[in-house]
């Protein structure tokens, strides 16, 4: 696991590392320890390194936090993002860019260790699978990877972000396999993964493929309300202050 840490304050920066490094220890996880002084420095080792989690002070001279986060998610990196901050103050903006967890300053192990065991949370939920049968093979599908899924005709057509699976699963035995949280049958022929609705439109969810997805009229303001919900969960979540 390869972990970063950016921090202009070079005191704050070894103790964050002591910290992970204790946790991961006592966890028994391998991983190496990637130190910057500054946003340049981390955005140029991006083309050499992969990076699983990125710890990003708010306040830094040049690039703050934001702006490196921002740059990052914009170059398409998925990495987990945890900020260090002295102020609450950003939580909407670590939400547009997908921070999963603040470290308020001055540090102490234990916030440290709450934000990494949501990682490990994290990371065990990407890992998460659903079995189906395709022909004569039993395919797994990743539910993160899981966009919607359509009946078309006598069959169910699964899209996810590589493929298409075809099944002969009904809708209804499929739909349990999914956790209710994430997925919503917002029509009888679809059940849609709401992480990657990008906007609803009229009487349709629009997907961030491009997908259109329709929502019956007499359903639409129920659908309405239950992505709201989910994308408040999601803010309440990542708008936590540790």
């Amino acid at each position: 696991m390869n972990i970063g840490i950016c921090d202009d304050l070079c005191s704050d920066l070894v103790l964050l590392e002591e910290y992970i490094l204790l946790y991961m220890n006592t966890h028994n996880i391998d991983c190496t320890i990637y130190k910057f002084e500054s946003g340049d420095n981390l955005l140029a080792d991006l083309k050499y390194t992969q990076y699983d989690i990125l710890f990003l002070d708010i306040y830094m001279q040049g690039k703050n936090g934001i702006e490196i986060a921002r740059t990052i998610r914009n170059a398409g990196l998925e990495c987990i993002i945890i900020f260090t901050t002295t102020s609450p103050d950003h939580a909407l903006d670590g939400f547009e860019v997908g921070a999963v967890h603040y470290l308020i300053k001055p540090l102490n192990y234990e916030n440290v260790q709450s934000g990494l065991a949501r990682c490990s949370q994290i990371f065990e939920q990407s890992r998460q699978y659903i079995e189906v049968k395709s022909g004569r093979t039993i395919l797994r599908i990743i539910l993160k990877d899981l966009i919607f899924a359509e009946v078309y005709g006598n069959t169910l057509l699964i899209h996810t972000v590589s493929t298409v699976v075809k099944t002969y699963v009904s809708l209804d035995a499929f739909i349990k396999l999914l956790p209710a949280e994430n997925f919503l049958r917002c029509h009888r022929s679809y059940v849609v993964n709401m992480n990657f609705i990008a906007s609803q439109e009229g009487s349709d969810f629009v997907l961030k493929d491009g997908a259109i997805i329709p929502i019956p009229k007499k359903d639409r303001q129920l659908m309405r309300q239950k992505y709201s919900d989910y994308l408040f969960s999601r803010v309440r979540r990542r708008s936590r202050v540790y």
